[in-house]
């Protein structure tokens, strides 16, 4: 089992904690009777410290409909120029297109969660040491405080990426004033981010995890992707070179197959991911659905897939941006012409195909499937004509839709060495293509390998993150800390949204991927209006909010 019981841990930890906006001054004023648990005594031996450090974990995963069991990873892609949100639900729509504000739903439900993480963290750190078994010696302790370190390091990771400086807590917040904190620059938060994983780097556990927990390898793949966060090659460089020893060391490696990354649990190529339970009310997760295609006749979709709800959308910029015979745009994307699945139904399915060529006519077919027949990808099922096929499989065997599964992957060993590559290029070293063509070689894309003469190391190592780690919840990190974001975009009319958009009407709202917002904007996201209201030592917003 995974996360042992993850949701009645953290309902009993939380109500230790009491870390939320807006918490109310009398909650510090509770008095625990000595014969209940209480932070005082609960502390004991490794399963609390592990019931401890799971609390860390669920605000991320069960935090709400904008956390990772459903909404998180599809709206953090369409918020770039891979993808599109279906316009449904007006909060995720307004995020779509960047029309946000500091009371925006998102924004402040992203710092809510995070921050009752990190205080987990803290809790967790400050009194695993205190545990009553004297079996449960400081050596044992270790890998529990370091997989909570590791915790916060991800959190203010994450944190500064989108809000900048913010307020930057290494203790457990356990009186009411010291909720009003003021913010740390994200140069100090990131110090203490690389504090942290260097520390869990030297007690996490080795080999490779098989509950979604991290890794030696993971602690040391995240300080190289801070040392590029803070723009400091030649740490990130070494950082980079010593995680891939670490890792390769520890048994991972990149899975020759590129689609079983997504199908076999806990496999060699995943150093960290978020993980789920399939067919679980409590542990499951209803992301899977919703990246499922949803436009297809229901005597398609029902007995291929079980059902779907298409709100992760890919836009044909992602689409253009692969080379023409990379295999991983098929293993990424459904596009018009592309083998969908397998039709297994019983009876026969009569289906009217259709395309738009070059010349902008529409041209028609019929087609019969019978059982075992491949069913071709039409446009018409998507609002952009396509489908993200990466990180998906089947619901139709699960009591309800919304229990599925699937592991959300966080970072792997592919990324590891672009990590590498990308430090390397920005110091101009020719060795990143040596990394580079790594991650090109696998067995089931075996793309020829890039030279100097193909073009700008940067550009290169750039285009490789984007084609090998699309629809993965990564874009918008990359291009915050690159500085793109609104080169990206431009002036509204250079990212397609449709298959088809070359021949849409320039009204049309389906042709061009065209935010509202200022993306000029670092950091790109305001301060929660929540935060500023009630956290006296903030009384102003990011530039521009």
């Amino acid at each position: 089992m995974k996360y042992i019981t993850i949701k009645i841990t953290f309902a009993f930890i939380a109500g230790l904690l009491v870390f939320t906006t807006g918490c109310n001054e009398d909650e510090f004023l509770t008095r625990y009777s000595k014969a209940e648990p209480n932070p005082e005594n609960f502390f004991v031996d490794d399963a609390t410290a592990r019931m401890a450090v799971n609390a860390c974990y669920h605000p991320w995963l069960y935090g709400g409909a904008s956390m990772l069991n459903r909404d998180m990873t599809i709206l953090l892609d369409a918020m770039t120029d891979d993808s599109y949100w279906r316009p449904n639900r007006g909060s995720s729509i307004a995020l779509e297109r960047w029309d946000i504000s500091p009371t925006h739903d998102n924004v402040s439900s992203w710092w809510n969660n995070i921050y009752q993480s990190i205080n987990a963290a803290n809790f967790a750190i400050e009194n695993i040491p205190n545990s009553s078994d004297a079996n449960f010696t400081s050596e044992a302790q270790a890998p529990f405080i370091a997989e909570a370190k590791f915790l916060r390091g991800y959190n203010y990771l994450f944190l500064t990426s989108l809000y900048g400086g913010v307020p930057l807590f290494t203790s457990t917040a356990s009186d009411f004033e010291k909720f009003n904190t003021g913010r740390s620059s994200k140069d100090e938060i990131l110090e203490q981010v690389i504090a942290d994983f260097q520390d869990a780097k030297e007690d996490l556990p080795d080999g490779i995890s098989q509950q979604g927990t991290p890794t030696r390898a993971a602690a040391a793949a995240f300080l190289a992707k801070t040392y590029l966060v803070l723009e400091d090659w030649p740490n990130a460089e070494a950082a980079a070179r010593e995680a891939i020893q670490i890792a390769e060391a520890d048994g991972y490696r990149m899975l020759d197959d590129y689609m079983s990354i997504w199908s076999e649990e806990g496999n060699a190529e995943l150093l960290f991911y978020w993980s789920f339970v399939n067919n679980s009310e409590d542990y499951g997760q209803n992301m899977t659905v919703q990246r499922l295609c949803r436009d297809l006749p229901s005597g398609l979709r029902i007995p291929i897939g079980g059902d779907g709800w298409g709100y992760s959308l890919p836009q044909r910029d992602l689409y253009d941006a692969f080379e023409v015979n990379d295999p991983r745009r098929e293993y990424t994307l459904y596009s018009p012409g592309q083998n969908y699945e397998i039709y297994p139904g019983a009876e026969p399915f009569d289906y009217t195909h259709e395309i738009i060529p070059s010349q902008g006519d529409t041209v028609r077919w019929d087609v019969t499937y019978e059982a075992g027949d491949m069913v071709e990808y039409d446009y018409r099922w998507s609002p952009t004509g396509l489908n993200v096929r990466k990180m998906t499989k089947s619901v139709k065997d699960i009591a309800n839709v919304r229990w599925d599964g699937l592991d959300i992957p966080v970072m792997r060993m592919a990324e590891v060495y672009l990590i590498l590559a990308e430090a390397l290029a920005e110091q101009d070293d020719a060795e990143a293509l040596t990394w580079l063509n790594k991650v090109r070689s696998r067995p089931s894309v075996n793309m020829p390998d890039k030279t100097t003469a193909d073009g700008d190391l940067v550009d290169l190592v750039r285009h490789e993150r984007r084609v090998e780690l699309a629809m993965e919840g990564l874009r918008l990190f990359d291009l915050l800390r690159w500085g793109t974001l609104e080169e990206v975009f431009g002036d509204g009319t250079k990212v397609k949204r449709n298959f088809y958009s070359d021949y849409l009407p320039e009204s049309s709202s389906l042709k061009y991927d065209a935010p509202v917002g200022n993306l000029a904007l670092d950091p790109i996201f305001p301060i929660p209006q929540d935060e500023i209201d009630q956290n006296s030592e903030i009384n102003t917003n990011n530039p521009g909010w």
